[in-house]
């Protein structure tokens, strides 16, 4: 790395931000090719024996004293090495530097479960080029649900066990409080659409309060709290109106969504009731039972949650679509709005991660240019980056369920730019 001649401040500035990007783009596939070469070294060196001359128990603690690396980096080159050995696909792209460091590493891990190893083989064209084809987080998730789809009988011990060893506890210790608790995820989505909702109440009354003391110049800068302690309020809010009031027919008023192909809920059910349906194929995004926010769900925690009413399954086409309203009107409004704020986890602009909870449901082909009030044309974009349609900016969702987001002079914003040199245009694109 010591080759390159990274510009100056000044000389960043005076170039167009698609150079910028493509600039750090490039040196992260140097990056990428050296971290995918330490790793097969790292391998090559553990099948060869070489780290048993001078003694040392593993190839991680070769690679811990040779360079001085800490335990879980040396763990990670380790199973980086088994990846790239064993999936010739992953192999090749690493070798380019087509596949991200973070995206070896997460596959890693699922390839060292040894409770998945006969499904590997064929999910390797799956695995591999899903870590190419989405965002990083969202390519974690998705490694999460395989998983446990390639290995039901692990996941179920895992959620069983989360689930015994749930646990509170309220202390005082010197002059602050603290609140430990743990559980399985079930309780736990709850426990945190709740506390999310609350704080968004508390978001919100800061906002409003800046907005009367200081107008147009408002920014989340000068909000009267900061985000740990709207939360912290929100958890105190929660206790109070437990506390004061008492359980009205609607419950908690906040509805934990879960995601579930309906061959799967079939499947599971059939399971369930004492059948023996064949294995699902971890592959198929329809297989994953999962929270609207992307947490991997034990099935049989999501059939009693079913059956008594607790959340409620939604169906996706292969893009995730729920419903199209068409263009009868402008605004996102029931179903409509619950439908786009279905469609991704957080605000959909490129490396901007604010919680959908957080966001607004708007077009993302403007009303104003014939967009249409339909599920494929909304997207969960924050305030801030909603706002930049009006500046020339167009965000895309391509046929595979992609977002691509385009600058006023048509060149595309982050990673994806890469992977996409001709863009076909129809109704809804960018370009349109």
């Amino acid at each position: 790395m010591s080759s390159w001649l990274i510009p100056t401040a000044d000389q960043i500035v005076s170039m167009p931000p698609g150079e910028v990007e493509a600039f750090v783009r490039a040196m992260d596939r140097e990056r990428r090719k050296v971290e995918a070469a330490i790793a097969r070294f790292v391998h090559r060196v553990g099948e060869s024996g070489a780290y048993l001359v001078d003694q040392h128990r593993s190839p991680k603690a070769w690679g811990k004293a040779a360079c001085n690396w800490s335990g879980a980096e040396a763990a990670r080159f380790v199973r980086a090495g088994e990846v790239l050995d064993r999936f010739s696909a992953a192999a090749a792209l690493a070798a380019d530097g087509g596949l991200g460091v973070a995206q070896l590493h997460a596959l890693g891990r699922v390839v060292a479960n040894p409770r998945v190893a006969e499904h590997l083989a064929d999910g390797e064209q799956f695995l591999v080029g899903q870590a190419v084809a989405l965002d990083h987080d969202d390519y974690v998730s998705v490694l999460a649900s395989w998983e446990a789809a390639a290995d039901p009988d692990g996941a179920h011990d895992s959620h069983e066990r989360a689930h015994r060893d749930r646990a509170a506890r309220a202390s005082m210790v010197g002059e602050r409080f603290f609140l430990d608790a743990h559980g399985g995820v079930p309780a736990g989505v709850q426990i945190k659409e709740i506390l999310d909702a609350f704080a968004q109440s508390e978001w919100s009354a800061d906002w409003e309060a800046g907005v009367g003391a200081h107008g147009e110049s408002m920014c989340p800068g000068l909000m009267a709290r900061t985000d740990a302690q709207r939360r912290f309020d929100a958890l105190l809010a929660i206790f109070l109106k437990a506390a004061s009031m008492e359980r009205d027919a609607t419950g908690t008023g906040v509805t934990v969504n879960l995601h579930v192909g309906l061959d799967a809920f079939e499947h599971h059910l059939a399971k369930g009731l004492g059948g023996d349906p064949g294995p699902l194929d971890p592959c198929d995004p329809g297989s994953q039972c999962v929270t609207g926010t992307g947490v991997p769900v034990d099935p049989q925690d999501m059939l009693v949650a079913a059956a008594i009413g607790t959340v409620r399954r939604v169906v996706l086409d292969s893009q995730g679509v729920v419903v199209n309203l068409g263009r009868r009107q402008r605004v996102y409004t029931g179903a409509a709005r619950e439908a786009v704020m279905m469609a991704a986890r957080w605000c959909v602009w490129a490396g901007c991660h604010r919680p959908a909870s957080e966001c607004e449901a708007d077009h993302t082909l403007p009303w104003a240019h014939a967009g249409p009030t339909s599920s494929w044309n909304g997207a969960p974009m924050c305030g801030h980056h909603n706002r930049w349609k009006t500046k020339g900016y167009r965000t895309w969702r391509d046929p595979d369920g992609h977002w691509h987001h385009y600058r006023p002079d048509g060149t595309e914003i982050g990673w994806r730019a890469d992977t996409r040199t001709v863009v076909t245009m129809r109704t809804g694109d960018p370009a349109a």
